[in-house]
């Protein structure tokens, strides 16, 4: 039974085969049932906040007959995770990227210890996470985009490392690895942006009290695009 959608999908498809995986705010824990009903791994956390969705993802982790395998926890972001689990992947999708960043932010070392990939897919703030995966010995090592039910969605993998690589200005706005592949999901939603800025920055050029700061920052974000999609 196919249970994930495109975006989920991107996301099952960075899992390392024989990860030990937490899936924070697991949304009826459909990535992890997938990932154990296929052999790719043989444990799990399923992470909700709130214990409706935490009753549901129980269920649905009943009726496949896994919960040998997954364990659905209760808990705010990363407390779902115990150092005997020794969870070696977090999976963090279908949030904002202030609260992905929240998130890591308030971590442990010791829920961190083991964790050599972060799997992240915010539905915006993509910039934000991948300045915290910069500051917080992470390397983006694949970056996915995809189209679903009109909205762009990024997915990002990162590395644990001890010296990560610095991010430009235009990697953290437009992704390290997208602005090199360029896929036609890409173009399409810097190609929209790009006439976003434009506009934007008329607008705010029109005004009587004129924000130097914001006119100067569109400016930038404007060259940045143009330079990758040229």
């Amino acid at each position: 039974m196919e249970l994930l959608s495109n975006r989920l999908k991107s996301v099952y498809d960075m899992v390392d085969p024989e990860s030990r995986v937490a899936d924070i705010g697991s949304d009826h824990a459909y990535i992890p049932i997938e990932l154990v009903q296929n052999n790719i791994i043989d444990f799990a956390i399923a992470g909700e906040v709130v214990e409706g969705p935490m009753n549901i993802s129980k269920q649905h982790v009943e009726n496949f007959g896994l919960s040998n395998k997954i364990q659905v926890r209760l808990g705010n972001g990363l407390d779902v995770i115990l150092g005997p689990d020794l969870i070696d992947t977090v999976i963090i999708a279908g949030m904002g990227g202030i609260l992905i960043e929240n998130i890591l932010s308030k971590s442990t070392s010791e829920q961190l210890e083991n964790v050599k990939n972060l799997i992240l897919q915010p539905n915006i703030g993509e910039p934000l996470v991948r300045k915290w995966l910069s500051e917080n010995n992470f390397e983006i090592i694949d970056e996915n985009i995809i189209n679903e039910d009109n909205h762009t969605y990024e997915i990002i993998k990162a590395k644990k490392i001890k010296n990560p690589k610095v991010l430009s200005e235009s990697e953290l706005l437009m992704g390290p690895i997208l602005s090199k592949t360029k896929k036609e999901a890409f173009i399409s939603k810097w190609s929209r942006k790009l006439e976003s800025y434009e506009k934007s920055l008329k607008n705010i050029q029109r005004a009587k009290n004129i924000d130097q700061d914001k006119v100067n920052q569109i400016t930038n974000n404007i060259e940045l695009v143009k330079e990758v999609l040229k």
